[in-house]
This record gives C-alpha cells, structure tokens and sequence, in this order.
C-alpha cells in the first residue's frame, strides 16, 4: 500500500489522548469535531493522516493553553505502545541495536519520516527527515516535538542509568519560551537544523542490556516487520531480506529456498533484485552481519554464532566478520567502545 499523503500509526492519536485525560481534559469532543473515530483507533492495523494528527496536537495546545504539550505527549505516555515494534526494541542486546531496529522500522510509526542511524567519531546521531519532498506534507512543529520526545524517552530507557543523550538538534524554530525543551532536552539543542537529529556517545550504546532477549526481539521483529509489510511499498529486496532473517536459525537459506517462499522462480527472483542494483549474497551478508553483532553482544560463543549463519569453520566466520568490519569478532567491541 502506497499513501499519497503521509499517515502515522494509531498509537501517535491514543498517546495524544492519554496526554489530554492526565492533564484533565476529556479528549472525546476534540475527537468528534476532528471527525477521528475511537472504535478505528482501537483496531489494530489504522493509519490516521499526518494531517490530522497535526489537527489534534495543535487544537490540544490550545485547549490546555499549553504550546509544549506536543512534547508532553510524547515524552510522559508509552510512546510505543504494547507493540511488537516496542518489544523488538526493547529486548535487544544493547541500546544501538535497539536504535537500529527502531530506524528499520521507523515508517510503522510515520511514514512522512525517514530514519537513519550513523556513527560520527566519538558520537551516534539518529536523524529523522520528511520522506516528501512537499513543503505542504512535511512535518510541522508539534509532530516534530511529539516525534523527538518519543523518540528519546524510548531510547533512554534502554541506556544504563545515569546515561542519556548528548545534544538535540530541532528544525522548527526557537519557541518563544524554550524553557520546557530546555528542561526536557537539556540546555544543548541547536534550533532551525537542516534535520532533525539526537546524539549519544557510542560508548553509553554498546553496553549489553541486562535484560536483554534476543529470541523474543527477533520475533516480534518479525511481527514488526509483516506490519510495515502491510503499510508500505516493499521493494524485493525488502522482501528476500526480512525473508533471510526470519530463517537464517532454521538452516543454511538458498535462494532457491527464499524464491519458493515468495512465490517465485529463482530466475525471476536474481531478475528483480538485480534490477533493483543488489544481489542475494548481499542481502544474505547484511542480515549475517546484524545477526552477528547481536549474539556477540549476548557474549554467545564466536564458533557457535557462526554455525548458526551457517559457517561450519570457525575461521570462515571470523575472516567474513574482519572483511564486514574491519577488526574480529573477539576484539569488537572493546574497538568499539575506546574508539
């Protein structure tokens, strides 16, 4: 499914809801006029336009005389919800790969935003952009504020305790009173940004999370996934890479055992994704590599990690592993965190 115009996910509109009835306000009327049916933000799969979500934020601030409540929102209710996207996230091995799954699936949550997640020296920045380029479809101020603070508190709570973000960058301009992004954010936000950006050491992510499950995150991962699946265009390489990852534990993955599952010859399988500029060995590489760092963060055996991506020599794995990046799998992350 394609949308011509952007939408967000049910859980923006019921976060703003419980927003409004903790600060004493019954959000039904504001429903009503806004024509936003509460039966269809119970049901799980709607989509609510990124115009209307603007409607509901920005009526809100005013009926609470509030111009940060965009913020509120975002930063004092769940802000993803009982889904699978939140537990994908949440039971990863360290808060980068939870960073990361949440940037992978970011247009579960707004489709009108593209996510990445990169390493700057010392620093990783996620950063969110408009994913149309229409000035009339690009994210206002209060989806910014909403977006970001849910964004962080998310992310915050898989850090250790005492950590948190470094800087903020925001593309909306100064308010008139910051003072409420000030005591959220911290005094480092840099304002009318080309994009929207939130910054943390690299070393405060790769600590291993204590209550980590990576089985569990991988399959509501998966979850997550047949859900974008459902709310997006999907590319074929979208398509044979969630397919590799949801079966690369079952045994060796073949090409022709991912084309049978799509419904495919293999031919026109390697046809599509050729066309689309990438090969199966590609797509097969990429998901190893994310397995991998996954497990070596859940401290698993490196002989065993690479029998399960389907090397059967130990040494095999550890040379693809340099090859990927640069150092073994023994000394990654001590790289990782001293860099």
């Amino acid at each position: 499914m394609v949308h011509e115009t952007p939408t967000v996910w049910r859980h923006a509109a019921l976060r703003v809801c419980a927003a409004l009835r903790q600060l004493g306000k019954n959000p039904q009327p504001l429903l009503s006029r806004l024509h936003i049916n509460v039966d269809d933000l119970l049901r799980p799969g709607f989509r609510l336009s990124s115009v209307s979500l603007s409607q509901l934020l920005a009526e809100g601030s005013q009926l609470l005389d509030r111009e940060d409540f965009a913020l509120y929102a975002g930063a004092e209710v769940e802000p993803l919800g009982n889904s699978a996207l939140r537990w994908a996230v949440a039971l990863s091995p360290t808060p980068a790969q939870g960073i990361q799954r949440l940037v992978n699936l970011f247009p579960l949550i707004t489709d009108g935003a593209l996510a990445s997640f990169e390493s700057r020296g010392k620093e990783h920045a996620l950063t969110i952009s408009s994913s149309f380029s229409s000035d009339a479809h690009k994210m206002d101020s209060f989806q910014e504020d909403m977006l970001l603070s849910s964004t962080l508190t998310a992310v915050e709570a898989l850090l250790p305790d005492g950590c948190q973000h470094t800087r903020m960058e925001f593309t909306q301009r100064k308010p008139d009173d910051p003072s409420p992004w000030y005591e959220f954010f911290g005094e480092e936000i840099k304002w009318a940004a080309p994009q929207s950006k939130i910054w943390w050491k690299t070393s405060v992510l790769c600590t291993p999370k204590l209550d980590s499950n990576e089985e569990l995150a991988l399959a509501h991962e998966y979850l997550a996934m047949q859900q974008l699946a459902a709310v997006t265009s999907q590319t074929w390489a979208q398509r044979v890479e969630w397919q590799i990852t949801a079966t690369i534990l079952d045994g060796s993955v073949t090409q022709t055992a991912v084309a049978a599952h799509l419904g495919i010859e293999i031919r026109t399988l390697q046809r599509h994704l050729k066309a689309e500029g990438v090969s199966f060995q590609e797509l097969l590489a990429t998901v190893r590599k994310r397995r991998a760092l996954n497990q070596l963060s859940c401290n698993r055996p490196i002989a065993q990690i690479g029998y399960e991506l389907g090397y059967t020599d130990p040494s095999a794995f550890c040379n693809a592993f340099k090859k990927w990046f640069g150092v073994s799998p023994g000394n990654y992350f001590k790289v990782a965190k001293t860099s």
